[in-house]
Parts: structure tokens; C-alpha cells; sequence
């Protein structure tokens, strides 16, 4: 009999067919990773939908921002929801939503509509996030547990490996319609192998009402914010709706906290974030991808305008650091089980933040055998990294709550994430305008002035990038020492 939130995937006492049935629903847990990782894929596109669009960099950023803001509001709701009445139902609705997403957005007319269906592949995301890492965890032994993690964390870097070198040849060969419609063969195969293979788990209290009030206002909380941080850049921070949108993220955020406790089940009990191990993975995960994100949405400006490459050059740079972030995703959680998963952190920290301050000594004039030897740096650290926060991140919590647990880390990337576009993208157009201005009265023609102003702010925010890694490495060091203390 299955303990409380104790998965049944083994259903059959032979040996040969209980392993067959692990392994596939392991294979379901790392597809799940593999497709809510795949959306690199349009960082890649972003110039081509600038120009299909007729549109500019900080109007296409709405298509990242929308998207990001959306799952980080839901994935919590999601992993709670799977701890509660099952991982199954939630990874199933999710690869259908991704499948609907994908054809909805190839076939968008417009930006604006483009950016609505978004947020139904959001929720999507957001529930193979949630549920893709507990599955994992649930299969493998707890003595690989690192294992696991690499396993899980391996198969995400491998989905933005595919995602930036497909993309890349996609948008060559096609147009940027196929960055979507090329991913549906896989949601169906996870799906597929879901129905066949996942079996339902037995769940004990699962009458429990599910804690709507909690899910709903930290959706509007995270929204709010993020929303606002974004007008505020372009409408002006003394916009009506600025203000408004701003004022009433803390007050959602004041009633989640008040809702968590009070709820039977609530989608994030509050004595998790006493938990050490819980708390530091959060936050460094927050940390890394505050810090790294700046890869994504400002890189394929420097290939494109600055290098003059196109969209498989960007591909390949970006496949460079998910290639050595899938095979370091598996080294990292090896290493977390024989060496202890704080000291992984701090390595893969710290080459990541090494990694970002090399980027930002780029320049117009720069090799791609430079560019793809300082990107695969950052590759290196942030796979070792993935796979310790994830390891000490669910061997923290109980089996129960691991929906929860792996849904808290994906909610520390997203936030992070849309707050690196909104506040990072933020100061890299500061920073350019501060540059072209001083650049001015110069004698560079206007072609040239453009240009080293933006190699100017690359280097600025890279640079604050690599500072923001750092941070994350002293948190971890912090808390190593601590706890020996």
C-alpha cells in the first residue's frame, strides 16, 4: 500500500516489466522537461518576428514577457494541484494544452494575438514544469537522487539544444511558423507514452479542497508586477495604469499570504521556506536566471546587428552552451551524490558567473570561436548548478509536496527570468541611450555610433549579470557555512 503521496507506478510484481514501466515513465517525466524547454527556441526567432511583425525589441519582448509572467503565476497552483490528486492528470492536461498552443500561435495573424496564445501554452509550461521533476524523483531511488535531478535538469538543457540548433536551421529553411509546429510531434509522443504507462497514484485526503483563493492571488500578484515593471518602461512609472498595476501586487500578494495560512492544503505551506534546503535552492535559482537570462533576449541582438549572422549562427552559439549544459547537467548530479550537492552549487555559480564576465569583453569585432568558447563556460556552470538546486531542493521536502517543491523552482526561473527582461532590459536601454548620447559629438558616422553604444550596454549588463551569479555563489557558500556551524 502506497504511503500518502507515494507514487504506484509499479503495478505488476515482475521485475522485468515493473523496470519497463519505470523507465517509461521516466522517459514521460524527461519529454516533460524537454517540451517546456523548447521554448528557447524563440529567442532564435525574435529578430525574424521583429521584421514579420514590422515591430521593435521592446514591443517583441511582450511575446517573452506575457509568457514568463503567466507561468510563474500558475506553476505553483499546478504543483500544489498534483501533490494533491495526482501528477498524472497534470502532466496529461498539459502536453494537450502545449499541443493546442503550438498551432494556435504558428497561425497568429498579429503580435497582439500572438502573445494571447502565449498564455494558454503558459499553462501548459507551467504544469510540465510542476510535475516533470516529482515524477522523476519518484522513480529514481532516493540514493540517486542526484541522479535523478541530472537526469531531470539534463533533459531541459537537451530541449534548449534542440530548440536554439533547430530553430536555427528552421527559420533557414522555413519561416518562423515552424519553431512551433515542429514541436507538436513531441508533445504527442509524451502524451502517448503518458497514457500507456503513467498510472494514477493513491492518494489519501484527497477530498481536500483545492486553495483557490492562494493560486488566483498570487497570479495577481506576480502579474501585476511584472506587468507594471514592463509599462512602466514604456508608458512612463506616473502612468495611471502603472501606478495601479503596482499598488495592487502587494495587496494580491498580502492575501496569498494571508490565504496560505489558513488553507487545509495550501498551494505553498509557509514552514517549507523555513526549510534550508528549500529556501537556498529558491533563491539561487532566482539568482542564476535574474543574471543569465541576459543571454537570450539580448545575444541574438549581438549575432544579428553587431556580427551580422543569421539565425542558424545563433542557433549554433545557443546550442554551443546547451550542448555543455546537457552533459554537465548529468556530471552535476552525479557529483551531488557523491560529494554533496552545496558544493556543486558554488562551482557551477561561480564558472557561470566567470562565464557572463567573459562575455561582456565581446566586441563587433569578435570571432565565433570566441564567442562560442565564453558562452560554453557559462553552459558548464549553469548545468552543474541546475542539478544541485534541484537534488537539494527535493531531497529537502517530503514526497509529498514534491509537485510543490519542483513547481517553487521553476516559479524562482520564471520570476527571475521576466524580471531580468524588465528590469535588465530596462538598464540595458538606459545604458544605450546613455552611451549614444555620449557619443554624440563624435566623428563615428551614425552607423558606428549605434554600434558601440550597443556593445557598450552588452557589456554593462553582462557584466551585472556575472555580479548577480556571484551573489548566488555567496549565498550558497553562506549557507554552507551555516549549516556546519
Amino acid at each position: 500500500m502506497a504511503t500518502p503521496g507515494e507514487i504506484a507506478w509499479n503495478v505488476t510484481p515482475e521485475g522485468n516489466e515493473s523496470g519497463t514501466v519505470d523507465r517509461m515513465v521516466a522517459l514521460a517525466a524527461g519529454l516533460g522537461m524537454f517540451l517546456a524547454s523548447l521554448d528557447i527556441a524563440l529567442n532564435v526567432a525574435l529578430p525574424s518576428l521583429t521584421e514579420d511583425f514590422d515591430t521593435d525589441l521592446q514591443t517583441v519582448q511582450w511575446v517573452i514577457v506575457a509568457f514568463v509572467a503567466t507561468r510563474a503565476g500558475l506553476v505553483l497552483g499546478a504543483g500544489s494541484f498534483g501533490d494533491r490528486f495526482g501528477l498524472k492528470p497534470v502532466y496529461l492536461f498539459g502536453a494537450s494544452a502545449y499541443v493546442l498552443a503550438m498551432v494556435l500561435i504558428a497561425f497568429s495573424p498579429n503580435l497582439s494575438t500572438m502573445v494571447g496564445f502565449r498564455i494558454i501554452q503558459a499553462l501548459s509550461v507551467g504544469c510540465l514544469f510542476a510535475v516533470s521533476p516529482a515524477i522523476a524523483a519518484k522513480v529514481f531511488p532516493v540514493g540517486m537522487r542526484g541522479l535523478s535531478m541530472g537526469f531531470t535538469a539534463g533533459s531541459q538543457a537537451l530541449g534548449m539544444l534542440a530548440g536554439t540548433l533547430g530553430a536555427g536551421l528552421l527559420i533557414r529553411w522555413f519561416d518562423w511558423e515552424s519553431v512551433f509546429l515542429g514541436r507538436i510531434p513531441f508533445a504527442i509522443v509524451a502524451l502517448l507514452i503518458a497514457l500507456k504507462f503513467m498510472k494514477s497514484e493513491e492518494r489519501q485526503g484527497s477530498e481536500t479542497s483545492f486553495d483557490i483563493v492562494g493560486a488566483v492571488s498570487l497570479i495577481g500578484a506576480l502579474l501585476g508586477l511584472v506587468i507594471g515593471l514592463r509599462l512602466g518602461r514604456s508608458e512612463g512609472w506616473t502612468a495611471p495604469e502603472v501606478l495601479a498595476l503596482l499598488s495592487v501586487a502587494p495587496v494580491f500578494m498580502v492575501a496569498f499570504w494571508t490565504a496560505e495560512k489558513r488553507a487545509e492544503w495550501p498551494v505553498l505551506p509557509l514552514e517549507l521556506l523555513r526549510v534550508r534546503g528549500f529556501a537556498i535552492s529558491s533563491l539561487c535559482m532566482f539568482l542564476a536566471h535574474l543574471g543569465v537570462f541576459v543571454i537570450w533576449f539580448i545575444f541574438p541582438f549581438y549575432i544579428a546587428d553587431s556580427l551580422g549572422r543569421g539565425p542558424f549562427t545563433l542557433g549554433v552559439m545557443l546550442a554551443v552552451m546547451a550542448l555543455l549544459n546537457t552533459g554537465f547537467s548529468g556530471v552535476g548530479g552525479w557529483l551531488s551524490d557523491h560529494v554533496g550537492t552545496f558544493s556543486v552549487g558554488v562551482a557551477g555559480l561561480t564558472v557561470m558567473a566567470l562565464g557572463l564576465l567573459y562575455m561582456g569583453f565581446l566586441s563587433s569585432d569578435s570571432g565565433l570561436a570566441q564567442v562560442g568558447l565564453r558562452i560554453a563556460v557559462v553552459g558548464i556552470g549553469l548545468g552543474l548548478f541546475q542539478a544541485a538546486s534541484y537534488t537539494l531542493m527535493l531531497s529537502s521536502v517530503p514526497q509529498d509536496r514534491f509537485g510543490t517543491a519542483a513547481a517553487s523552482l521553476s516559479l524562482a526561473q520564471a520570476t527571475g527570468t521576466v524580471l531580468s527582461v524588465a528590469l535588465i532590459g530596462g538598464l540595458f536601454g538606459f545604458s544605450n541611450d546613455h552611451h549614444l548620447a555620449d557619443l554624440a559629438n563624435s566623428a563615428l558616422t551614425v552607423g558606428q555610433q549605434e554600434t558601440q553604444a550597443f556593445m557598450q550596454a552588452f557589456q554593462d549588463v553582462f557584466w551585472l549579470g556575472a555580479g548577480i551569479a556571484a551573489i548566488g555563489a555567496g549565498v550558497f557558500i553562506f549557507s554552507w557555512r551555516a549549516k556546519k556551524d
